[in-house]
């Protein structure tokens, strides 16, 4: 249940907000090539999706094992070392997206009154965006290493 989760907001999500951008900038570049019409939401649109992308797109990287390329260098380590080292990197992983967390609610403290000029959509949403990719980025680190200490050292990549 929590793995279907994970991947819906790791990988369903960011490749609807990847659609979006698409469609919107395509539709942005052909308003404009074939009709001479500016589509004035296109960027507003294309930068809320787009950081969606990312933000979420981390989740999705990190339920791979593929968040920074970590699992490359603690693949390679002594069977010995590996659990201890790849527990470090959940922690800091953790701590990382805790001290984002924290500038992102700041940012959406300070944030309040401004908006897209195009959309008027409030530009908060992009960091609370953003809290919320790193509070499931926090889940995914915390039920990896639960499912890793889990493991007996036969089981564990």
């Amino acid at each position: 249940m929590l793995h279907r989760f994970f991947s819906v907001v790791g990988s369903v999500i960011p490749a609807i907000l990847l659609g979006v951008v698409l469609l919107v900038v395509s539709a942005n570049v052909l308003a404009r090539g074939l009709f001479g019409l500016t589509f004035h939401a296109a960027h507003d649109l294309a930068l809320v999706a787009f950081a969606g992308v990312v933000w979420f797109g981390l989740v999705g990287a990190a339920l791979n094992g593929q968040l920074f390329g970590v699992s490359f260098f603690s693949n390679r380590l002594p069977p010995r070392w590996r659990l201890a080292v790849q527990l470090l990197v959940h922690a800091i992983v953790t701590v990382i997206a805790l001290a984002v967390i924290d500038a992102a609610q700041a940012q959406i403290a300070t944030a309040r009154f401004t908006r897209f000029l195009a959309l008027g959509w409030p530009k908060w949403i992009v960091s609370a965006g953003l809290l919320a990719a790193m509070a499931v980025l926090i889940l995914v680190q915390i039920t990896q290493a639960w499912e890793r200490l889990k493991a007996g050292p036969e089981d564990r990549p």
